[in-house]
C-alpha cells in the first residue's frame, strides 16, 4: 500500500455526497437544499477512494460533507467499505436526523469523529436554521453518541453572527456538561447563502467581544478546547499568529458531481476545477495540479500591507477573483480608530435607518452620536414635538457613553429627579451627581456588555471606557436655544470636575435640540436617528 506523502502531503478529503438539506441555513456558506441531486454512485466514488488507497495512501482522512450526508440511503454501506480500505473517517452534520439507528450504522460503519452544528440556544437555533425541535433533538442526540463510545472525537461546531454571538458562553456551558472534545468556532463570512443576510455579520464590537471570549476559555485548565476553523487573519485576537489556507496544499475535495477541487466553499470557477473521477485520476490530479494554490500570488490590494507575511491575502473562500482581493478585510475592522469604526458599526446595526444632523457647528467641531434607545428615552420624557403637562417643566436627563478624539456616542439616559423641576429654572443640587454616579454604576457593573468594553477599552482603541458625558435638559419658553447664566455656571463647574462636558438643550413642543462642548461653550454637531420604523 503506497503511503506518498510527498512535497503536498493530502491530510483531508471532503467528499460531498450529496447538495440534498433538509435546512434553509441564514449563515450558510453554501446555497444546498433539499430538491439538490446526487450526481456520483456509490460505485463511482469507492472507486476514486481505491486509487487514492493505492496510489497516495489511507493516511488522508474522509471528511463527508453536504449537503446533508444523512439524507443519502447508502452512506453507511458505503462508508463501510472505505473502513475495509483501511481509512478513517467523519462527517459534518446538521445533527437533526440522528436517531438510535443511525448512531448504530455509524458505529458499525466504523466512523471516528463527527462535527454536529449548534447555532446558539433553542430558539436561535431552530430559528437560524428553519428546523423547529432540532436544537432540542441535537442536545440529545450529542449526548447519546458520547454514551455510545465509539467515536474518537466528538466535536460541535458554532458559526458566529449577529443573532447568536452573545448565546456563546451560555451554550459553551451546555456543550461543556455533554462532555465534547472540542468546541469549533467560526464567524459567518459573505458567501452562499450568508450573502442574502449581510445584516447578520459580525460587527467590530462583536469581533472583539467573540475573540475575546475564546480566549478566555481556552485560558482555563481543563476546559473544553475552543478550536478555530478558517479563522482568516485576525491580527493580535489570535495571538497574532501567522493564516494558512489549506486548500489545495493539504485539502482537496470530489464534488458532488464528481469534479476534483479544493475546500467546497471556495467559489467554483471553471478554471480552479482540477480534473473529475469520472475522466480522471484523483491520485494523478493531486500530484501534478492545483497550481492556483499552490503557486498562489498575493493580491496587488494586500502588497504593500505590513502583515502580508502573516496573512497571505487570507483564505481562497473569500477572495473576489474577479477583482483578485479579499472581500474584506478583518484586519482593517480591527485596526481602525474606534469611533471610526462605531460609526459604521452603528449604521450597520440599523440597515435603513437614517441618521440626520440637527444641530452643527463650526468646521471641526466636536460631533455628539445619540445612539437610537437612547434618543428614544429621550424623546419619551421631554415628550419631543407635542404638549404635555409635564414637558412645561424644566427636565433634565444624565448623558453616559464613550469618547474618541472629537467624537462623543450617547448610549444610556438617566432621568434627573422629578421634584427639582421648576417651571423655568431646574434646581442644580449634589443629589443629582449622586443619582449620577450610583446610575453609572450599575451600568458598568451589570448592562456594561463584554462587547463595549472591548471596544471601548481595548488595545487597539483609545476610546474610554462608559462615563458621564454631560447633560440634556429642556428649555420649554424659548424658541431660540441659548444658555442662560445659571447653565454657564453649571458648563463649568462640570467642565472643571470632569475635565469635558456636553450640554444639550431641548425645546420639547417645536423639537428644537442643540448641543454645546468646551470652555468657551461653542455649538457642537449633534447628529440623531430617526426612530419612525425602529
Amino acid at each position: 500500500m503506497a503511503q506518498t506523502q510527498g512535497k503536498y502531503p493530502l491530510y483531508t478529503i471532503l467528499i460531498e455526497v450529496t447538495q440534498k438539506c433538509n435546512a434553509a441555513c441564514d449563515q450558510c456558506g453554501s446555497r444546498c437544499d433539499i430538491h439538490s441531486e446526487e450526481l456520483l454512485s456509490k460505485e463511482q466514488i469507492l472507486s476514486a477512494l481505491e486509487d487514492i488507497k493505492n496510489n497516495i495512501g489511507t493516511y488522508t482522512m474522509l471528511n463527508i460533507t453536504g449537503g446533508e450526508p444523512l439524507l443519502r440511503k447508502d452512506l453507511f454501506e458505503m462508508m463501510s467499505e472505505a473502513s475495509a480500505m483501511g481509512f478513517d473517517w467523519g462527517m459534518v452534520t446538521n445533527g437533526s436526523l440522528i436517531t438510535d439507528g443511525v448512531i448504530e450504522k455509524m458505529k458499525s460503519s466504523g466512523m471516528k469523529t463527527i462535527t454536529v452544528s449548534v447555532d446558539g440556544l433553542k430558539e436561535t437555533h431552530d430559528s437560524l436554521r428553519h428546523l423547529p425541535g432540532s436544537w432540542e433533538h441535537i442536545i440529545k442526540s450529542l449526548k447519546k453518541l458520547r454514551e455510545a463510545g465509539f467515536l474518537d472525537h466528538l466535536q460541535v461546531t458554532f458559526t458566529a453572527n449577529r443573532k447568536n454571538v452573545y448565546e456563546f458562553e451560555d451554550l459553551y456551558k451546555i456543550l461543556s456538561a455533554i462532555p465534547l472534545d472540542s468546541v469549533r468556532v467560526s464567524m459567518m463570512d459573505p458567501i452562499g447563502r450568508a450573502l442574502d443576510n449581510a445584516d447578520l455579520l459580525l460587527t467590530r464590537e462583536e469581533i472583539l467581544y467573540f475573540t475575546g471570549i475564546i480566549n478566555k476559555i481556552n485560558s482555563q485548565k481543563n476546559a473544553v478546547p475552543v478550536v478555530w476553523g478558517c479563522p482568516h487573519f485576525m491580527g493580535d485576537l489570535l495571538d497574532n499568529r501567522k493564516f494558512f489556507c489549506f486548500a489545495g496544499i493539504f485539502t482537496a475535495s470530489i464534488l458532488v458531481n464528481g469534479d476534483i477541487f479544493v475546500c467546497p466553499n471556495v467559489e467554483r470557477r471553471e478554471e480552479f476545477i482540477q480534473g473529475n473521477i469520472l475522466t480522471h485520476s484523483f491520485s494523478e490530479v493531486w500530484k501534478k495540479g492545483f497550481a492556483p494554490f499552490r503557486k498562489r500570488t498575493l493580491p496587488e490590494k494586500c502588497e504593500s500591507c505590513e502583515y502580508k507575511d502573516k496573512c497571505r491575502g487570507d483564505s481562497f473562500h473569500t477572495i473576489d477573483f474577479d477583482k483578485n482581493e479579499p472581500k474584506f478585510c478583518y484586519r482593517d475592522d480591527i485596526e481602525k480608530p474606534g469611533m471610526d469604526r462605531y460609526k459604521e458599526s452603528l449604521f450597520g446595526r440599523y440597515p435603513g435607518l437614517t441618521f440626520y444632523e440637527i444641530s452643527s457647528g463650526e468646521e471641526g467641531a466636536h460631533e455628539v452620536f445619540i445612539e437610537p434607545e437612547a434618543y428614544r428615552s429621550v424623546t419619551q420624557y421631554f415628550h419631543i414635538g407635542k404638549k404635555n403637562p409635564q414637558s412645561m417643566f424644566e427636565q433634565q436627563m444624565a448623558l453616559v457613553g464613550f469618547s474618541e478624539g472629537n467624537s462623543s456616542v450617547v448610549r444610556y439616559v438617566i432621568p434627573c429627579d422629578g421634584a427639582l423641576r421648576a417651571e423655568d429654572n431646574a434646581i442644580f443640587t449634589k443629589k443629582i451627581l449622586k443619582t449620577v454616579d450610583k446610575e453609572l454604576k450599575i451600568i458598568n457593573n451589570n448592562y456594561y456588555k463584554s462587547s463595549d468594553r472591548a471596544l471601548c477599552g481595548s488595545e487597539n482603541s483609545s476610546v474610554e471606557p462608559m462615563r458621564f458625558l454631560g447633560f440634556i435638559h429642556s428649555h420649554p419658553t424659548q424658541s431660540d436655544l441659548q444658555y442662560s447664566t445659571g447653565d454657564d455656571a453649571i458648563h463649568a463647574r462640570m467642565l472643571r470636575k470632569y475635565g469635558s462636558y456636553i450640554g444639550i438643550l431641548v425645546n420639547p413642543s417645536d423639537g428644537t435640540l442643540g448641543a454645546y462642548y468646551g470652555k468657551e461653550i461653542k455649538q457642537a454637531k449633534l447628529i440623531v436617528p430617526e426612530l419612525q420604523g425602529v
